[in-house]
């Protein structure tokens, strides 16, 4: 057996400062592999409080073209303002086809103003900074639609469909974008209006579920 060179090391020890309560601490390893233990960024912002989560579920008419949506405003832009980085969910029971839409043209007060937008962390006192459709927008709620509310809504229109496609019989919850979330997440654009909207492709009673997950990142300078 051959003498195996003695390589020079050097003991490094790595601290990071605790936001909450600032102390200092060492960062931990994996005590088999050795290497540093790490979450991902969308796990981490559960820990931080600022990941949260809104649904709409609700059991159409029997008829073709039966729409129902979930409306959120995204926070005003700003130096300090945050950017919404969101995956959404699409369910139906038959046949239907969701769409993303961004900037839509809708009246103030149109839908139901009262659903809460949940903090991921339970314990987090934290709210949401998007917005809802009331007459005097409220932080921290969603609004809901129907096809009776879109339908009366002399004013309605789509805006840009970011992006749509069918959903068949009893599949999902089926995501708006690729199978994993890094392909999933959408970064929305501040101060803007959008809809998730799923429409009854048959004449059928269909039960829609509309399912929005994201956090809400500071916008780093360029």
């Amino acid at each position: 057996m051959t003498d195996q060179k003695k390589i020079p090391t050097q003991r490094v020890s790595i601290y990071a400062e605790d936001i909450y309560d600032g102390g200092i601490y060492p960062l931990e390893i994996d005590p088999i592999t050795r290497a540093l233990n790490v979450i991902e960024t969308d796990h981490h912002q559960i820990h931080e409080g600022v990941l949260f989560t809104a649904y709409y579920t609700v059991t159409t008419a029997s008829t073709n073209g039966h729409r129902s949506g979930l409306f959120i405003k995204t926070p005003p832009a700003s130096e300090n303002s945050v950017r919404c980085h969101l995956i959404a969910a699409f369910a139906s029971s038959t046949a239907a086809t969701l769409s993303v839409c961004e900037a839509p043209t809708i009246a103030a007060n149109v839908g139901t103003h009262t659903s809460l937008i949940y903090n991921r962390f339970r314990d987090a006192s934290n709210i949401s900074k998007c917005l809802n459709n009331a007459t005097t927008p409220v932080p921290g709620y969603i609004t809901t639609l129907t096809e009776a509310q879109i339908a009366a809504d002399g004013t309605w229109a789509t805006g840009t469909i970011l992006r749509t496609e069918p959903l068949t019989v009893g599949t999902g919850p089926k995501p708006a974008g690729g199978s994993a979330r890094g392909e999933q997440e959408y970064i929305l654009k501040a101060d803007t209006k959008y809809v998730f909207l799923l429409t009854n492709t048959s004449a059928d009673a269909n039960t829609h579920h509309i399912l929005i997950d994201w956090y809400e990142h500071k916008k780093l300078a360029h």
